[in-house]
C-alpha cells in the first residue's frame, strides 16, 4: 500500500512538473498560476499546496529536478578531476539552458527576489556545495597558490555566473555574450588561485592571453 501510494505520489509530481515547464514556456513565469497547473497537470488545487506550498515552491521543485537529473548524469560520466569538475558543472547547466531557453529565461528572470544563494534558496546552495566539493578536492591536491576559503570561493564563482545568467534572462545581453564573459569571469578567478601549469592553462581558457 505504502509503496503504491508513494508511486503515485511520484507520478503526480512528475506531471506537475512537466505541466510546469510547459505553461512557463507558453506564458511565462507570470503565467504559471496554481488554477492553470492544476487544470494542465490534471490534479486538485489543494494537491498543489500540499505537496509544493505555494508557486515559488513549485519552481524551485521544478530547478531542484533539474538539477538532480544533471548530477546524475555527471555522476555517469568519467571523473574529470578538481577544477575540471566545476567547468563541467557549468558546461552542463549552459547546455540545458541553450535547449530550453523559452523555460529558463523566464525562470531566471524571476529568481533574484528569492531567499539563498542569488535567489535561489536551497537549490542555489546545492549547486555552491558541489563547486565548494571539488575546490575542497583541489586544494587538497595542491592546486591552489595559498590557503583559502573553498566555501566564500565557491560562492564567488555561483554569484558571479548568476549575475550574468541575469542579465542574459533580462535580455541585456545575447546567448553568446553570456557564454563569453561567463568563461572569462570563471577563469580569470581560477586564473588567481591556481599554480602553475593550470594559471596559465585557465588565463588561456578565458581568452586574455593567446
Amino acid at each position: 500500500m505504502s509503496d503504491g501510494w508513494e508511486r503515485r505520489q511520484e507520478r503526480t509530481r512528475r506531471d506537475v512538473l512537466d505541466a510546469t515547464g510547459a505553461l512557463i514556456a507558453e506564458a511565462g513565469v507570470d503565467g504559471l498560476t496554481m488554477r492553470k497547473l492544476a487544470e494542465r497537470a490534471g490534479v486538485a488545487v489543494a494537491t498543489l499546496y500540499n505537496q509544493f506550498g505555494d508557486r515559488d515552491g513549485v519552481l524551485v521543485a521544478f530547478v531542484s529536478a533539474g538539477l538532480d537529473q544533471l548530477e546524475l548524469e555527471l555522476d555517469a560520466q568519467p571523473d574529470a578531476g578538481p577544477i575540471d569538475t566545476t567547468r563541467a558543472l557549468f558546461d552542463a547547466l549552459d547546455d540545458n539552458f541553450a535547449a530550453e531557453p523559452e523555460v529558463w529565461r523566464p525562470i531566471f528572470a524571476s529568481l533574484k527576489s528569492g531567499a539563498g544563494s542569488h535567489g535561489m534558496g536551497a537549490v542555489g546552495d546545492r549547486v555552491v556545495a558541489y563547486i565548494e566539493s571539488d575546490f575542497d578536492k583541489a586544494a587538497a591536491d595542491g592546486l591552489f597558490v595559498v590557503e583559502c576559503d573553498v566555501e566564500t570561493l565557491a560562492r564567488h564563482v555561483f554569484t558571479t555566473r548568476m549575475n550574468r545568467l541575469e542579465k542574459w534572462a533580462h535580455a541585456a545581453i545575447d546567448w553568446d555574450l553570456y557564454r563569453s564573459s561567463s568563461t572569462l569571469g570563471l577563469e580569470l578567478i581560477l586564473a588567481s588561485m591556481l599554480v602553475e601549469p593550470l594559471r596559465s592553462e585557465a588565463l588561456t581558457r578565458s581568452g586574455v592571453v593567446r
